[in-house]
C-alpha cells in the first residue's frame, strides 16, 4: 500500500517529504535494486534518499517505475479520481522550443520543456515506446516533404541511438539540428536523404562521424493547428 491509499480525496500526507515518500516505494528493496528499479544511478539515488530533492525529469521517472502518480511523490497529496483515471489512461510527453532543420540547417534554441501533449499510455506499448524516452520537438524547413512538413511537431525516441537505414533520425552536427532519412553507406560512411527529391544527399565519411550526435529517432509526426 502506498501513502495515498489511507487517505481521503484532496487530503495531503505532511507526515514526511520526497525522501520518506521515497522510502516508502522502496520498502524492503535495497537501495542498489531501487536504484536499477527506478534507472536512477546509485549515488544519485542515495543523495535522493538522504534528502536532495529531484529534479521534475527525474521524479517523474521515479513515480512512473513505481506506478504512483509523481503528485503525490512531489507533494504527498492523493491525487482525485479523475486525475487518476487521467494518468493511468495517458502520458503527457514533454515539447520543447526547438527547430529541428528538414532543410539546410537550423540552430537549436531554448531546451527547457515548453509545453506537453497528452498520448494514450495504450499506444505507447503498441509502439514499443517508454514516455521517458520520448520528446517533441518543431521541424523547420520542406526538404522532408511530405512526409515531415514546415513546422510540423515530431516526436523523437531519444533511447533510439543506432542507425538504421530507411529510418529518420534527429542528428545534431555542430550546432545544427536536422531531420533527415538514414542510408548506411558500404565505406562506413553515412548518407542523410531528404524525401523531397529537389534535395540532394549529404555524405558524411567515416572520419566525420565523430562530430555527428543521434539525438534519436523520429517515431510520431503530427500538425499543430
Amino acid at each position: 500500500m502506498t501513502d495515498f491509499d489511507g487517505l481521503n480525496e484532496n487530503e495531503t500526507d505532511e507526515s514526511g517529504n520526497v525522501s520518506t515518500r521515497m522510502k516508502t516505494l522502496m520498502g524492503n528493496l535495497s537501495e542498489s535494486a531501487f536504484a536499477q528499479k527506478c534507472k536512477i544511478p546509485l549515488s544519485t539515488m542515495r543523495k535522493y534518499l538522504s534528502g536532495s530533492t529531484p529534479g521534475l525529469d527525474k521524479a517523474a521517472q521515479i513515480a512512473e517505475a513505481n506506478g504512483v502518480p509523481l503528485e503525490w511523490l512531489a507533494t504527498g497529496k492523493k491525487p482525485t479520481k479523475t486525475d487518476s483515471q487521467f494518468e493511468d489512461e495517458f502520458a503527457l510527453i514533454p515539447g520543447y522550443n526547438v527547430q529541428v532543420a528538414a532543410g539546410h540547417g537550423s540552430l537549436a534554441g531554448d531546451e527547457s520543456p515548453t509545453r506537453e501533449l497528452a498520448f494514450r499510455r495504450k499506444w505507447l506499448r503498441f509502439r514499443g515506446l517508454h514516455e521517458q524516452d520520448l520528446a517533441l520537438v518543431f521541424a523547420k524547413g520542406d526538404s522532408m516533404e511530405p512526409t515531415i512538413s514546415d513546422n510540423e511537431t515530431v516526436m523523437v525516441d531519444t533511447s533510439e541511438k543506432k542507425l538504421r537505414d530507411g529510418h529518420i533520425y534527429v542528428i545534431r552536427n555542430g550546432d545544427h539540428l536536422l531531420v533527415k532519412r538514414v542510408q548506411t553507406l558500404w565505406n562506413d560512411g553515412v548518407q542523410l536523404l531528404s524525401d523531397n527529391k529537389e534535395y540532394p544527399p549529404q555524405e558524411i565519411e567515416r572520419s566525420n562521424l565523430e562530430n555527428m550526435e543521434v539525438i534519436g529517432r523520429v517515431v510520431w509526426v503530427g500538425k499543430d493547428l
